[in-house]
């Protein structure tokens, strides 16, 4: 299945893209050089999953911060209940309680907050609010938060000197295109991967994905190709066909 990118996401691989994080959906593909060269793990969206941050301390056991304000005692109610059904013997809550608390502990923090808006409530907090409260100079970024990223990317861009490595998901590319494109003019770390998610819809008209996963590099060597999908990428969804994108020339 093809779909197809402007050209302005015309990018080179990175040489020493690893995949970290479970199989296919929640995997991402990363510089290894990047992971090493960090300082600290700020990742935004945890859900039910967090195999990306426990494959990023496996390679340098540095400090994590995870944002997610939804992760609460009624979050998990439900996600038992909707396992349950699935599979009465999955034993879902027992696995993903020992998990949970085994990765987070000591320096791996669970911060129960949304970052993004600027908002009069306990929940909510800014992303400028995050990096005035760490002093470290290599930070890598994972974020996939559901469109809220587009409230984040001046905030990239103002802090790229501080970032080590960046994965994203954009969603709703059909309507957000002019600022992904500022973006990624302003972004000065290196796009070294594009992922198109095959679980959400492709645009008809000009067959544009509506969900991307990128990946940016600071430190990384460039190859001086790209091949997409890359041989260590998984679809999102196991049981769709991956998706072929193609950059417009």
């Amino acid at each position: 299945m093809k779909a197809y990118l402007p050209n302005f996401f015309s990018f080179n691989s990175a040489m020493d893209l690893i995949r970290i994080g479970r199989d296919f959906d929640g995997g991402y593909l990363v510089s290894k050089t990047d992971i090493e060269k960090s300082d600290m793990l700020i990742s935004l969206g945890v859900y039910d999953d967090w195999s990306f941050e426990n494959d990023f301390v496996r390679i340098n056991d540095v400090e994590v911060w995870s944002f997610d304000a939804s992760v609460n005692l009624k979050f998990w109610l439900k996600r038992i209940f909707v396992e349950t059904i699935k599979n009465p013997f999955s034993f879902y809550f027992f696995r993903k309680i020992y998990s949970y608390k085994k990765f987070f502990k000591g320096k791996r923090k669970h911060i129960k907050k949304f970052v993004g808006l600027n908002a009069n409530f306990k929940y909510y907090c800014t992303l400028n609010s995050v990096f005035n409260e760490i002093d470290k100079k290599d930070i890598f970024l994972k974020i996939d938060i559901e469109g809220s990223e587009y409230r984040l990317l001046e905030t990239l861009v103002s802090n790229q000197s501080r970032i080590s490595g960046l994965v994203i998901e954009l969603h709703d590319c059909d309507i957000h295109l002019e600022k992904i494109e500022k973006f990624l003019k302003n972004f000065k770390l290196h796009l070294v991967h594009i992922h198109g998610t095959n679980i959400a819809p492709i645009r008809v008209e000009d067959k544009l994905p509506l969900v991307v996963e990128l990946t940016f590099s600071k430190y990384s060597k460039l190859a001086d190709k790209y091949e997409l999908p890359h041989k260590l990428d998984m679809p999102c969804g196991k049981n769709l066909e991956e998706i072929e994108l193609v950059i417009s020339k």
